[in-house]
């Protein structure tokens, strides 16, 4: 039975003085962030909030959003972590699917919400707005502040108890509540420091969102688990990484590999002291080597760079591995993503749910306690992902005898050519390889013949040059000709996510 601001409670009471978070001008201590914790969760009892009750937070990334949440936990609730950026169908959608009971907002959303959302939506009690914005029918947040002493004790809960519901549509189709437990994230969120090889003196630069499981996961549960500290930024600007991690001695940071890219090409980068970084955890892309390379010549030949491999349907981190340069300069294992960590099982499977032998496409299976309670009220889709214990993650992958995996791609983004199969990854890694090309993205498009053939985005490094016709040449160095693109198109920019990760569904044509 337990609480999952135990590890909170622990820190202030272990090192109330430590640092913990600092923001723009501003310094927390351990005490400091457990006060302020017991502030908001008094606040959102005397709101009626109870235990087991979903409380959505759709908030920028500042401190408050980690002080909601672990009041939220206090209270035994179940937080529901809302992406900033969605659009009004979007939260509707969300509010539904999720059945979100109490919403804290930022004031500058609310205009996104329909004036009738109580009505379409019942199971919605209260809406608090942080900062302006506060209108009829909301309440304001401010009144979430109350007296830290006359904050519940912690509930006392079971592992099986739900904890955490992330939004996403991950595996299959249309977007789903993720039902994340106390024992799943026991089990991995709270390992996950250890897998990474993190120490309680980290001071950690955080510049994710914070409703990512990335940040929920590497940023804010790793700080309080392990007692360390974080240097929380309001959005990714690479100049303000910089700044942060010379001003401020960063040795952690968890990034996409958009972000290292334009961190660590950042003209100015050479001006700054780096040498404070001792580890960069990254995911959702390859690390291209000509990036590896940039982070040891900026930063330290011993600055550590791990990608992991995970999925929200399986709480987060899977597999990891460490990142590295082999002596011609090139990445060793270069596609591989790890081996799957303590606890966690990994299978490449057919779609019989066989065991494939070693070399041999197939969808990666997981096993272990990390694998979700399952979507929120959707037990047939829960049923189709969730098979004999076996998460099927709708990434195909290929394993090789030492355990080592990789990701071939994903099932929705194989593109299949006159019968012959064609990974977008492979091709990706080829304009990779090209020294004018920052970001590659390639997609299907239909063919009267073919039925699909491949299509390539690229945007091309600062000040680079680079034409479709040299960078289709490049590729057909490198690829059979059935994997070259049939046209590639230059752009000043790939669109992305939040996180900076490389959307290939906002190259796809609508329709």
């Amino acid at each position: 039975m337990s609480n999952r601001a135990d590890s909170l409670l622990r820190q202030a009471r272990l090192q109330p003085d430590k640092v913990a978070l600092i923001f723009e001008d501003r310094n927390w201590t351990y005490a400091d962030l457990l006060r302020d914790v017991r502030s908001r969760a008094a606040g959102l009892a005397s709101a009626g909030v109870r235990r087991g009750q979903k409380i959505g937070l759709m908030l920028e990334t500042t401190p408050e959003f980690i002080l909601l949440e672990y009041a939220a936990f206090l209270l035994g609730a179940v937080v529901v972590p809302m992406n900033m950026h969605y659009r009004g169908n979007e939260i509707e959608y969300l509010l539904a699917t999720c059945e979100v009971e109490v919403l804290v907002i930022e004031g500058a959303f609310t205009d996104r919400l329909p004036a009738d959302l109580r009505v379409r939506y019942p199971a919605l009690q209260r809406i608090f707005v942080q900062g302006p914005g506060v209108g009829s029918g909301f309440d304001d947040a401010a009144r979430l502040l109350g007296d830290p002493g006359e904050a519940p004790a912690p509930a006392v809960l079971a592992d099986d108890d739900l904890a955490l519901m992330l939004f996403t549509s991950a595996t299959t189709g249309k977007a789903k509540g993720v039902m994340l437990s106390l024992g799943n994230l026991a089990g991995n969120y709270d390992r996950s420091p250890e897998w990474l090889g993190l120490r309680p003196d980290e001071v950690t630069l955080l510049a994710l969102p914070l409703y990512n499981t990335f940040a929920l996961n590497q940023g804010i549960n790793a700080l309080i688990v392990l007692g360390a500290t974080m240097v929380l930024l309001r959005r990714f600007d690479a100049m303000a990484c910089l700044l942060a991690i010379a001003t401020r001695r960063c040795t952690f940071f968890p990034a996409v590999p958009t972000m290292l890219q334009k961190v660590f090409n950042h003209p100015d980068v050479a001006t700054y002291d780096l040498m404070s970084l001792r580890r960069i955890t990254t995911g959702g892309a390859p690390v291209p080597a000509a990036i590896l390379a940039r982070v040891h010549e900026c930063a330290s030949p011993g600055t550590v760079v791990i990608t992991g491999y995970g999925l929200t349907e399986a709480t987060a981190l899977n597999a990891i591995h460490e990142v590295r340069l082999g002596a011609d300069g090139q990445l060793e294992r270069p596609k591989s993503v790890g081996r799957a960590l303590p606890g966690v099982s990994i299978q490449i499977q057919d779609e019989n749910g066989r065991e494939l032998p070693y070399g041999t496409v197939g969808e990666i299976c997981i096993k272990g306690s990390c694998v979700m309670k399952g979507y929120y009220k959707l037990p047939e889709m829960t049923a189709e992902a969730i098979r004999d214990g076996w998460l099927h993650t709708g990434d195909l992958g290929v394993m090789e005898p030492d355990g080592h995996f990789s990701i071939v791609d994903r099932k929705k983004d194989l593109i299949i050519r006159g019968g012959q199969n064609i990974y977008p990854a492979d091709i990706e890694e080829a304009l990779y390889s090209h020294p004018a090309v920052a970001e590659a993205a390639v997609i299907a498009m239909p063919d009267d013949v073919m039925g699909e053939v491949p299509k390539a985005y690229v945007a091309l490094k600062h000040d680079a040059v680079a034409t479709p016709e040299a960078l289709l040449a490049h590729c057909r160095t490198l690829l059979a000709s059935y994997k070259v693109p049939t046209s590639l198109q230059i752009l000043d920019e790939l669109p992305k996510g939040p996180t900076g990760k490389i959307l290939r569904r906002g190259l796809r044509p609508e329709g």
